[in-house]
């Protein structure tokens, strides 16, 4: 999966009848060279595309230090996302409902974005976060474990080491999916020998009473310039490894 970065992109509940069916992920029909773990990957990634709406909340190592994200998202066209760096307590926010959007900074007043700029970040969304990607990479299946005391799956995202890396310097991506829903439950980004520090940690969740509106105080005249982007976030699964806080 590809990563999302813009200026304010740091860059992903079920519906009742979704959750009602406690069912892991189906194997997908045979096919050659057929890699069925990427497969129960794939099909757990088009559980959460179909979903109304889902919450993610991101813990990552940037530039700035340690930065939390949480990213509400109401498919196919509504995201609210807030960044705080931790050391500073500093925080940006952003809202997309349609083809508007707003941004702040702290508890300051929201301010509308450029009708450019909000297209671009609706683009974005529907590329890394609607749309049903082709290629999420090879996984292979590292069996049933224990995450935050739920029964999930997991699957190591196998990639090529790059040149001069080392077995203990190379992080690797983990994927879990919940054992009874088959709906993601973490996407993290991990260091040999330190995998309880993990560089770049994402929970998915799916609260009933999410909603997204435009928010109310709403300053008359735009902003001089851009709020500075914070770090990037992934999509809900994404090939490559984050880098510069992703």
């Amino acid at each position: 999966m590809r990563h999302i970065a813009l200026a304010a992109i740091i860059l992903a509940a079920m519906t009742g009848a979704s959750l009602a069916q406690p069912t892991p992920p189906e194997p997908a029909p045979a096919k050659p060279n057929a890699n069925p773990c990427s497969d129960e990957v794939s099909l757990a990634l088009q559980k959460l595309r179909k979903s109304s709406w889902f919450h993610m909340d991101t813990k990552m190592l940037t530039e700035n230090g340690p930065t939390s994200m949480q990213i509400d998202y109401v498919l196919p066209d509504r995201m609210h996302q807030k960044v705080t760096v931790e050391l500073t307590k500093k925080a940006s926010e952003l809202i997309l409902v349609g083809k508007d959007a707003w941004s702040r900074q702290d508890e300051g007043s929201w301010h509308p974005l450029r009708s450019d700029v909000a297209e671009h970040l609706k683009n974005q969304m529907q590329d890394s976060v609607v749309k049903q990607q082709t290629d999420i990479g090879s996984y292979s299946c590292k069996g049933r474990t224990k995450f935050d005391g739920r029964d999930v799956l997991s699957y190591k995202l196998e990639t090529e080491p790059e040149k001069g890396s080392t077995a203990t310097n190379q992080a690797f991506r983990m994927f879990y999916v919940d054992a009874l829903t088959g709906l993601p439950v973490s996407n993290a980004l991990l260091v040999p020998g330190h995998e309880e520090k993990p560089i770049f940690k994402t929970t998915y969740s799916f609260p009933l009473d999410m909603k997204i509106d435009p928010p109310k105080d709403v300053a008359e005249a735009a902003p001089p310039a851009s709020p500075a982007a914070p770090a990037t976030t992934p999509a809900p699964a994404q090939k490559d490894a984050p880098a510069d806080g992703k």
